[in-house]
């Protein structure tokens, strides 16, 4: 089994990418994972909990544009956005900004798809607010959450 670095980057480089995390961990004849694996992969399961567990805010929306307002303005360094993909993937091109001090609106990150869900981490950022703009789509876009967080000080 992977150290557990290497399984949180696996994590970020397929789930926060619209796939499926497989990680090979095979049974031994008794049908039970061997015990060292068992505990690699509950390793695992609390840091994706410590790391996404709580957001700082969450929000959904229809439409071009979907904005976030956080309780208070705070150091953000992820996002996770998720579609309702019950109604298709629609959203093929986005941008993601954030409401900085002093008003203006700055561009964190921008991408292709969204799916399921896409985790974008970036370096700590103080915002206001987060929205996306997605600039192209298929259908009108159907945010089932917007998630704002703030990992790196967890």
């Amino acid at each position: 089994m992977y150290e557990l670095d290497a399984l949180v980057e696996m994590y970020y480089n397929s789930v926060g990418r619209n796939c499926n995390l497989i990680l090979g961990a095979a049974p031994g004849p008794d049908g039970l994972l061997p015990e060292a694996d068992f505990r690699r992969c509950a390793e695992l399961g609390r840091e994706i909990s410590r790391r996404f567990g709580k957001p700082l805010a969450t929000v959904s929306g229809e439409g071009e544009s979907v904005e976030l307002v956080l309780p208070r303005p705070g150091r953000v360094d992820h996002v996770v956005v998720m579609e309702d993909i019950a109604h298709g993937e629609r959203v093929r091109e986005y941008v993601i900004e954030g409401l900085r001090p002093g008003n203006a609106w700055e561009k964190i990150c921008s991408g292709l798809s969204i799916g399921h869900k896409r985790i974008e981490r970036f370096e700590p950022l103080e915002v206001a607010r987060v929205r996306i703009r997605c600039t192209k789509s298929v259908a009108q876009p159907m945010i089932r959450q917007l998630a704002a967080f703030a990992v790196s000080s967890a």
